[in-house]
C-alpha cells in the first residue's frame, strides 16, 4: 500500500498521515510505502511523524518505508540524521 504526502506535512497535516497509518496496520497491511514525491516542505512535528509511523510500523510487525524525497526534504532528513534510521528509497533504486 502507497500513501502519498502532498504539499506540507507539518503540524496541521501531520496527524492525519499517523491516522491513516494506523488505519493501515489496524487492517492488517504489512508492508506500507510513504511516497514524498509530492512534498514540499516538512517540518518538526511532520519528522516526528515519519518516525512515529516507522516504529507503529514496526510494533506491528510491518514493514514501512519512506520513498523518492526531494533534494530538500532528503537534505532535512540527512540534517536530523533520520536518514540514517529510515528505510528510504528514491526512485533511483530498484523496487
Amino acid at each position: 500500500m502507497t500513501l502519498e504526502a502532498v504539499g506540507d506535512l507539518d503540524l496541521d497535516t501531520a496527524p492525519k498521515l499517523l491516522t491513516e497509518v494506523v488505519r493501515q496496520l489496524d487492517a492488517g497491511m504489512t508492508e506500507l510505502v510513504i511516497d514524498l514525491t509530492a512534498l514540499e516542505f516538512i517540518d518538526s512535528s511532520g519528522l516526528g511523524t515519519l518516525v512515529g509511523c516507522w516504529r507503529r510500523a514496526q510494533q506491528a510487525g510491518a514493514t514501512l518505508i519512506v520513498a523518492n524525497p526531494s533534494d530538500d526534504v532528503s537534505m532535512t532528513l540527512a540534517i536530523t540524521g533520520l536518514d540514517q534510521i529510515l528505510p528510504i528509497r528514491d526512485g533511483k533504486q530498484a523496487a
